[in-house]
C-alpha cells in the first residue's frame, strides 16, 4: 500500500470499532507517545493525529473494488484496524475546520493507534491540508445511514472446492458470516486479513443463502447468492 502524504504521529488508545491486538513513516518515539488519550469512554471518542493520503484504484486492504462515494475514506493502524475487523465501519472524525465521516477501508502499517490516514478530500473537510497533519477526536459511528442495500463479490479462483466471499455496505462493522448451500448446515466462514470470508473446503456448486451478522447485533438472511467470481452481486437486503 502506497501513501502520497503520511506524516507519522504516536500514541496508543483504542475503541470499540476499533478492537485491539498494535502500528507510511517511521514513529517518532517521544514523550509524546502516550499523547493519544480516550476522550469519553461512554462514546469512545479517541483523541489523536491525522495525515492523508490517496488510495490506489482497486487498492486497500479491505479489497473494495472501489472507493466510497465522495471518496470520504480512512486507513487505521493495525491495532484499530484489528485483521480486518474494522473494515465497512465507518467513523466520525473532527478537526479544526469540522467533522467529516469516513468508511474504513484500508491499514496503515506504520501508524500507531489513534493516528488516522484519510482521503485528501475528508482531510480537507477537517483541516489544512497544507500543514499535512492535525489533531483529530474521532468515534465509531452507530448503525450509519448509508443509501445502498448489500451486495456480495465472490472473490477470483473460488469454486465448488474453494470459496472467498466480501460482503459490501453492511455499514457496522461485520462479526460473522454463514453461508449454506442448498438444504445444507450453516457453515461459519473464516475472516481475513483482506476483509473475505473463507469457506476453505467450499460450499458446493451453489446457489447458497447467506447469514450476516454485524456488531451491534443486526442480522440479514440473502437466498440466491451465486458462485459467480469477480461479479459484483446486488441485493434488495439491508442490515438495518
Amino acid at each position: 500500500m502506497r501513501r502520497l502524504v503520511s506524516v507519522l504521529a504516536t500514541a496508543l488508545a483504542a475503541t470499540s470499532l476499533l478492537p485491539a491486538p498494535a502500528a507510511l513513516a517511521q514513529p517518532a518515539r517521544s514523550a509524546e507517545s502516550n499523547a493519544i488519550t480516550r476522550v469519553d469512554a461512554a462514546t469512545s471518542v479517541v483523541k489523536g493525529k491525522a495525515t492523508f493520503y490517496e488510495l490506489r484504484p482497486g487498492g486497500g486492504n479491505c479489497s473494495y473494488p472501489s472507493a466510497p462515494a465522495g471518496s470520504l475514506y480512512v486507513a487505521l493502524s493495525p491495532r484499530e484496524y484489528a485483521g480486518g475487523t474494522a473494515c465497512g465501519g465507518y467513523l466520525s472524525v473532527t478537526g479544526p475546520r469540522g467533522t467529516v465521516r469516513v468508511k474504513v477501508v484500508d491499514q496503515c502499517p506504520k501508524c500507531p493507534a489513534g493516528h488516522i490516514d484519510l482521503s485528501r478530500t475528508a482531510f480537507a473537510r477537517v483541516a489544512d491540508p497544507g500543514k499535512g497533519m492535525a489533531g483529530v477526536t474521532y468515534r465509531p459511528v452507530r448503525d450509519p445511514r448509508i443509501g445502498r442495500r448489500l451486495s456480495f463479490r465472490v472473490k477470483e479462483e473460488s469454486s465448488r472446492w474453494w470459496l472467498a466471499l466480501l460482503v459490501i455496505d453492511h455499514g457496522n462493522s461485520l462479526t460473522s458470516v454463514e453461508m449454506r448451500g442448498g438444504g445444507g448446515a450453516w457453515r461459519e466462514l473464516a475472516r481475513t486479513d483482506y476483509n473475505y470470508w473463507i469457506a476453505r473446503s467450499g460450499m458446493g456448486p451453489g446457489p447458497f443463502t447467506v447469514r450476516v451478522t454485524d456488531r451491534r447485533g443486526h442480522q440479514a438472511t440473502v437466498r440466491r447468492v451465486r458462485l459467480a467470481p469477480a461479479v459484483i452481486q446486488r441485493t434488495t437486503a439491508k442490515m438495518y
